[in-house]
Parts: C-alpha cells; structure tokens; sequence
C-alpha cells in the first residue's frame, strides 16, 4: 500500500487508497482482467520483437504464461491462427466467466499487421482451452485498423477498430459482422486535442501528435446506452444500443443519433460500475477521476506512479483492478526517445461505500 505526501486526494468525497497487486520490470503490460473468482490476468503487446508470453496469468507473484501452448509461441512466419500476435485488450464477460482476447496483430495502432490474424480468442476459465476464434477479415479490419477494446452485452461484441476509426459489431452466434460510423469524424481523434505531459506535448519522432482514433468504449449498467472516444478527448459520445443495432439505420442516420455525454480530459481508459459513475484514466495529471452520472466529479486520486493509467476490470465485489501502461513515455510519444522507468504496476482500490 502506498501513502504520503506523494498520493494526493482531491475531491469532494474521499478518494480510495492504492494497493499493488502486482509489477513486472521487463516490458510494459496495458491490459487487465480480473475473473469472477479472483484470477488475475494481463497482457503485453508486441511492441518490442521476441515478446512472448502475449497473455498472462498471475500467480503467487509469478507470470505464468496463459493458457500455454501454441497461443504464447507465435514466431514471424508462423501460423497466426492459433498463436496471440499483439494482444491489445483483455475483456471478463460476466455472464459466464469467460476471458476474451483482442488480438490486433500488429504493432501499435496498425502498423506492420499480420495478414490473417487479426481477432477475438474467447477462452473458457473452467478449462482453460479456446472454446471460440472469431476472425476479422480485411473488409471489417481493413489495411491501417486497430482492434482495440470490446464491451459484451447478450450476443453482441462491441469492438473499437483505433488504427482508421470505426466501430465494430460481431453477433457470437451467427458470426456476422458490421462495421460502422467508418466515415464519420466521431470514431476519429481531434487533431486540436493535444496532451501535454510534465510540460511536454506528446509527439513522435515528426513532431506530430500521434493519432490515435476511437478507443475507449463502455455500456451503461442497464445495457441501454454505448459510450465511446478517442483517447485525447475531448468528448465521450453515447448512443443507443439498439440504434447500433438497427440494421436499417444508415451510418448517416446513426451519427444522427449519437450525442455527447460529456466533455473529458486525455485517458487511458475508462470503465463504468453498477451506478453509472465513470472512471477515468488521466493521463496529463496521473489521476484516476470519479464522476457520476451527470458528470460532477465525485473525487480524484493523483499518484506520480500512475503514469498513463490505463485499462480497468472490476470484480463482482466491487474491487477495481487497474494496468499502469507508461505509453507516454514511448518512443512514438516521446518523439523518438523511450522514457519508460520500471516497474511497471497493477493496482487496486474499493471505492467508498458512499462513493
């Protein structure tokens, strides 16, 4: 547990405290899930060559590739169809205890994909064996995307595609996919948001701001709204899930739909609990922010360790589980130089009751 003068609470409620769970040293994870029984798994993309295991689990302070075999051995060359080539996302569907996998085969936000192997590994915990793989073609996942994050809900995958912005939606049972908003400029980062970070603005080697385009994505408690944006903000959009799944709405009719909810400083990621209260992952301030429903901010916790706070997963207790990534100190943010420091964190924290 850490506490002092370097943890700061701001807010009208009291923020929670911190608690390590876990770090690495070697290379930076940026996913987490945590399963309905407590078993703790993370993922590291392949933004360095060699970088196997993609997928671990985390036992008695060790990690242990998951589920082994084939999955954590994938080489240039080999057959990406049962192997993670670059995981992004790690997912808990709830409902049956299941992880999912979002493996978007390249490196960072599109580059350098391996034909093929873009797709969702859908894993049974009771037995640990891939019971689903359900592939991305190139005409959902075209030259220069990025699958990124999903939400579930029922049948339906919720997937964002950040390397050319658009939103994707898999049925798990007929295996349809469509692919949406792909022309609108909502699924797309606004070139005026600009992070800065300890008074640098992030670039890479160009001296441009990286674009990074629809991202973060969440459901409502009660499944009814879908929200989603881009990691630089400004806005969090929403939309109507069954408007999303209105096969007869045009992609110029559902951008009709879609409002915003609120506006947001620069994250790493978001998550929504029970009550609709919003977390956020700010990365310009190294700051986890508590909102409610209606966007007041209910308290903020400021830790120089969290260094862009990234993904979360919350437990059916009530824990949340969070990744520290430290993407702003990469090479492709930090305009050519790697500015990573390990360890690399996983944390904790319970809200309060009255939070």
């Amino acid at each position: 547990m850490f506490l002092g003068t370097s943890a700061i609470a701001i807010a009208q409620q009291q923020a929670p405290e911190l608690d390590v769970v876990a770090t690495t040293t070697e290379r930076n994870w940026n996913g987490i899930a945590v399963s309905n029984d407590k078993r703790i798994f993370a993922d590291f993309p392949r933004w360095e060559k060699g970088n196997n295991p993609s997928l671990v689990e985390l036992k008695d302070g060790k990690e242990v590739a998951f589920p082994g075999n084939e999955w954590n051995n994938w080489q240039p060359g080999k057959d990406p169809k049962k192997a993670f080539v670059s995981i992004n996302s790690l997912y808990i569907n709830r409902d049956d205890n299941h992880l999912w996998v979002t493996d978007a085969a390249g490196e960072a936000f599109g580059k350098d994909r391996v034909p093929g192997a873009p797709k969702l590994v859908e894993i049974d915990l009771s037995n640990n064996q891939a019971v689903n793989v359900f592939f991305i073609r190139d005409k959902y996942a075209p030259s220069g995307s990025h699958l990124n994050d999903i939400r579930i809900l029922g049948d339906d995958v919720f997937i964002t595609e950040s390397g050319t912005g658009a939103i994707l939606v898999l049925n798990r049972k007929t295996c349809e996919i469509r692919r949406l908003l792909a022309k609108s400029t909502l699924t797309k980062a606004d070139p005026k948001a600009q992070p800065v970070i300890d008074g640098f603005r992030l670039q890479g080697k160009d001296g441009k701001t990286p674009v990074i385009n629809v991202d973060q994505i969440e459901l409502s408690a009660d499944g009814k709204m879908l929200f989603f944006m881009s990691p630089f903000g400004p806005n969090l959009y929403k939309v109507a899930v069954k408007d999303l799944l209105d096969t007869k709405l045009s992609d110029e009719e559902l951008e009709k739909r879609i409002a915003i909810d609120r506006k947001v400083n620069p994250v790493g990621g978001i998550i929504m609990d029970g009550e609709d209260n919003l977390y956020l992952s700010e990365i310009e301030t190294s700051a986890i922010r508590c909102e409610s429903k209606d966007g007041t901010s209910k308290w903020l916790l400021q830790d120089p360790r969290l260094v862009w706070p990234d993904a979360y997963s919350i437990t059916p207790d009530g824990t949340f589980y969070l990744a520290v990534a430290q993407i702003s100190n990469m090479p492709f943010m930090r305009k050519g130089k790697d500015l990573r420091k390990p360890p690399y964190y996983i944390f904790s924290f319970k809200p309060n009751s009255n939070n």
